[in-house]
Order: structure tokens, then sequence, then C-alpha cells
């Protein structure tokens, strides 16, 4: 019975947003809206935007150097570029995995810097300056429009967003709120596991304050990539929006599509995009083909980033080789190694 339950919540997510997306693009608007739509894209605009989602990745392989640098690794942007394609690949394709992208891409990286606990550091950090300058751009470039009513609902996602993952990361670091807690509790509470390698990663990172700037600076640029990508699609399917709408309305998006709810995102994301960008005037099938069609662009940057992961130490060589105990728990580290052995096999 365990094991038939441990099966149906490792697919929940998966049946989920399969669900979503039939509805809205076989039940919501006609297939064939969105398919005219799609195939009206401007190619000279479809090729803009698989370069500026390609530019995304790279820029977010140089970030994840830069925290690893300040280690005192060095590993070459052409390596940190296949694990973030690697990674992505596991976030946004590979159904029922044990562990998510994340966890691959630390793995991987584990075998350049000789030490789990430094790998999966460096990675749970760089996903939180991405996060939180994702919230911080939106809200600057929403201020200006701030009076406007179909801004105030994106207003509230960005707010609920930058204060929650503020009150979290802040119980996951601190040991003075975690003192408070009952002895023994902590080890109750739901993700105490993540809690633990926020920690270990604070400090890890404490005294490295000049490198977490830059980490932090440089993450300007994956998320204009990202933006600009998306900007890139709409004006290639004729929606009418400044381009500091869609600084605004796309993290939106992405901060819904963040809800562990659905697998990668799928279906919870283009819904999103068609509500907050209907909010502006723009039409629902051009809202859902522009959200899909990013998806797509960084999913097939993620497919070649699989084959040239073949050319890698093998995941049970790298675990042979590292040191020390991973931030994460020991068990996902095993599973990371054993989901990415099984697809190469």
């Amino acid at each position: 019975m365990k094991k038939f339950l441990r099966v149906i919540r490792r697919f929940l997510p998966l049946a989920f947003s399969l669900a979503v997306l039939v509805y809205l693009f076989g039940y919501h608007i006609e297939p064939e809206q969105s398919w005219n739509t799609a195939r009206g894209v401007t190619p000279a605009m479809l090729y803009i935007a698989l370069g500026l989602g390609l530019a995304s990745f790279v820029f977010t392989a140089a970030r994840l150097k830069v925290l690893v640098e300040v280690l005192g690794h060095k590993v070459s942007l052409t390596r940190m570029l296949i694990y973030t394609l690697v990674g992505q690949f596991y976030n946004s394709a590979i159904p029922g995995g044990s562990v998510g992208g994340d966890a691959i891409k630390a793995l991987y990286l584990s075998n350049a810097t000789g030490s789990k606990p430094q790998a999966f550091a460096a990675v749970l950090v760089d996903r939180l300056c991405g996060l939180f300058m994702l919230a911080t751009l939106a809200l600057v470039m929403l201020l200006p429009s701030i009076g406007e009513e179909s801004m105030r609902q994106a207003a509230a996602v960005i707010i609920v967003f930058a204060g929650g993952a503020t009150v979290a990361i802040a119980g996951m670091t601190s040991r003075r709120i975690r003192k408070l807690l009952p002895k023994g509790l902590s080890n109750k509470l739901p993700f105490h596991d993540t809690i633990r390698a926020f920690d270990e990663a604070m400090q890890i990172y404490r005294g490295h304050k000049k490198g977490l700037l830059i980490a932090l600076l440089l993450s300007i640029l994956p998320q204009a990539g990202w933006i600009g990508m998306h900007v890139a699609i709409g004006q290639g399917i004729g929606i009418k929006l400044i381009w500091s709408d869609y600084a605004v309305l796309i993290p939106v998006a992405g901060m819904v599509a963040a809800l562990p709810i659905s697998f990668g995102g799928w279906g919870v994301g283009e819904a999103a995009t068609a509500y907050f960008f209907k909010l502006r005037g723009v039409a629902e099938q051009q809202a859902l083909v522009l959200s899909l069609t990013g998806r797509l662009i960084q999913l097939a940057w993620a497919l070649i980033g699989l084959p040239l992961s073949w050319a890698l130490p093998r995941p049970k060589e790298i675990e042979a080789a590292v040191h020390g105990d991973a931030v994460l728990p020991d068990k996902e580290v095993e599973a990371a190694a054993k989901d990415v052995q099984d697809r190469e096999d």
C-alpha cells in the first residue's frame, strides 16, 4: 500500500499538469485558434527568442560559476552550462523522478568541487539568488503602474511570494528562531531536510559576502534574458504590450508556476500567464501560446545539454570520488545518482 501511495504521490503532479493543459488547449479555447496563433509567429522574432533563451542559461551558469569560485574551485563556463542544461531537463522533462534538477546539477558539480556539501550549497544559494532577484525586479518594474487595477493583483502575488520567501529563509537560516521551537520539534516539521540544507549552505558561504553580492547582481542578466525571450515571442505573435508589462507579468506567472502543485509548473504557468495577460487586454490564446512557446524553447536547449552530459563522469563514479556528507540528505544524493544512472543505462 505504501509503495502504491508513493507512486501516486510521484505522478500526481504530472497528471494534474496534463489535465490543466488539456483543459486550456483542448476545451477552454479552440485548438485551431492556438495552432494558428503559433504558426503565425514571426521567424525573426522566434530566432531572437531562441538566442535570448540560450543567453539566459549562459548567464545562469555564469552565476553558479561565481558562487563556486568564491569557495576556491575553478570550473569552466562550458561545464557549468552543461550542468545547468541537464538540471533544466530533469526539472521540466522527467516525470516522476526521484529528485529535481537542482540535485542532479549538484551531483555533477560535486565532481568538480570534490565536496558534496560545497556543491549542494552552491546550487541552493544559486537558486536563492535567482528567486530573490526575480521578485525584486518585478516589484521595481511594477511601481510606476501600481495604481492600475490589473497590476494590483500582480503586486499582491509578488508581495506574498517575497514575504513568504523572506519568512521561510529567516526560519531556515536563523538558529535563534529555531531555538524558540520545542526540542525535537524541528525534525518533525515539513521540509526539515530542506531547512537543514539551507542552514548548512549559509554556514559554508559565511564570510563570502562580496561573492554573494556579485552573484546576486549577476542574477539580473538571466532574468532579463528570460523576460526578453517572452517579449520576442509576444512581438512575434502580435501581442501589443510594452516591455515593462512583460517584466512584471512573466515573473508573476513564474512565481505561481513555482507552487509545488504541478510537474515543473506545466499547466499552472500557462493558466497564470493567460489570467494576468488577459487583465492587460491580451487574448487568451495569445497568452497561452506565449507561455507554452517559452517553455518549449527552454526545453529545446535543455535537450541539447543531455547528450553533452554523457561525456561527464558517471554518477556512481562521482559518488565514489567525492568526499563529505551532502548538504542534502544522503538518500537524496543516492537517488540522484540512481536517477541519472538509470537514464544513461
